[in-house]
């Protein structure tokens, strides 16, 4: 009997010290999910792209709650994970969103981003006005008129020297003395930058030019510094200044903007500039025409004007439209080609490429609608 008490007896030490030692190892485990669980909460809080300062808009509506605006946020990308997004918010009581529009960066963390949709001194409560890729100032202008702003006053300033000069001081990698010259339309053309501007209680017309060169700046001039500036002009090297950089890529921004195509369209003027072609772009004789839609008629074609590359040789004297960061991209990633000439299809749009005059006509028979050849 007292046997069996022995072994009962140890039977129930080996069992305690069993438990004893799985305690630790327990232990161990809940503290490394728990360490792994906070390390990806922290993980989830930090900026999606610290290297990306670049203004992401979003909306606040009324009756956004987290959930939707965590939706918002990371459908902009501007956040990595919406359950964390809602989870700190209610770990720092954040409910007081306003309503309004935000200007956030993916270079913000989540406890930054929570400040700015918590702040009501950062929400723009004011209407957005938007410069579209390939708008010129005339098409910007009366856009304008939906707003509070004057477009007529908006016409002066893009030609009000003294406004300009302080721009100049302001943005000088940008804007250069080649704005000034004799031929030019108007001098900020091109040098305003495509993308949605808040127009605040207290915006004035300056106030709005000056965001949209300072865009610019903040675009072009990387763009610029970044590129081949030895151009091959009528047969000869020649050091390419930012206005010409410019007015080259808004040429290819009126023309096409699809990316499977426009490095070989880049490719064509620069070939035709470097043999001392006419470029014979059809949006530049729509700009000279103060044509805003439409193809040109055969009377613009030929109209003489330093802005109708028809009729003159060489480029603009400047930009004739506000210019998307792909195009200048297609501009300083040319392919190299012997192409001299293009066309779109009237029916799908689709862009056939040639190098004589010859094959291009014979394309344009079959797919342009009316074609009438118009010489080399």
């Amino acid at each position: 009997m007292n046997e069996e008490k022995l072994k009962r007896r140890e039977e129930l030490r080996q069992k305690n010290k069993r438990k004893t030692s799985i305690l630790p190892i327990i232990f161990t485990v809940i503290l490394a999910i728990a360490i792994a669980a906070l390390s990806f909460f922290y993980y989830m809080t930090t900026p999606v792209d610290k290297n990306n300062n670049n203004d992401v808009r979003i909306e606040v509506k009324e009756n956004y709650g987290s959930a939707k605006i965590a939706q918002e946020l990371k459908s902009k990308g501007l956040i990595k994970n919406e359950t964390v997004f809602k989870i700190y918010t209610r770990i720092n009581s954040n409910s007081g969103f306003y309503i309004g529009n935000f200007n956030l960066k993916p270079s913000m963390s989540l406890a930054q981003i929570i400040k700015e949709l918590t702040s009501k001194d950062n929400a723009r409560t004011g209407k957005t006005f938007s410069v579209i890729e390939g708008d010129s100032i005339l098409k910007i202008s009366k856009n304008l008129e939906s707003t509070k702003l004057s477009s007529e006053e908006f016409l002066e300033k893009v030609n009000d020297a003294d406004f300009i000069k302080k721009l100049q001081a302001q943005f000088p990698e940008l804007i250069t003395d080649e704005v000034y010259g004799k031929n030019i339309k108007y001098a900020l053309e091109g040098y305003l930058y495509p993308a949605v501007y808040n127009i605040d209680d207290n915006e004035t017309v300056e106030s709005l030019i000056t965001k949209m060169v300072q865009a610019a700046n903040d675009k072009i001039v990387p763009l610029y510094k970044n590129t081949n500036k030895n151009w091959n002009i009528n047969g000869k090297k020649t050091q390419i200044s930012i206005h010409k950089y410019i007015t080259m890529a808004s040429i290819l921004e009126k023309e096409s903007t699809k990316t499977d195509e426009n490095k070989l369209i880049a490719s064509v003027f620069l070939n035709r500039l470097a043999k001392g072609m006419k470029l014979q772009t059809d949006p530049s004789a729509n700009y000279a025409a103060d044509k805003l839609t439409g193809a040109p008629t055969q009377k613009e074609l030929t109209e003489d004007s330093p802005y109708n590359t028809y009729t003159t040789v060489g480029l603009p004297p400047g930009p004739i439209a506000s210019t998307s960061t792909i195009s200048f991209e297609a501009l300083n990633n040319a392919e190299k080609t012997d192409y001299l000439y293009f066309l779109h299809a009237t029916k799908d749009g689709k862009g056939y490429f040639s190098k004589t005059y010859a094959e291009h006509e014979e394309l344009a028979k079959k797919h342009i609608e009316g074609y009438i050849p118009s010489g080399s």
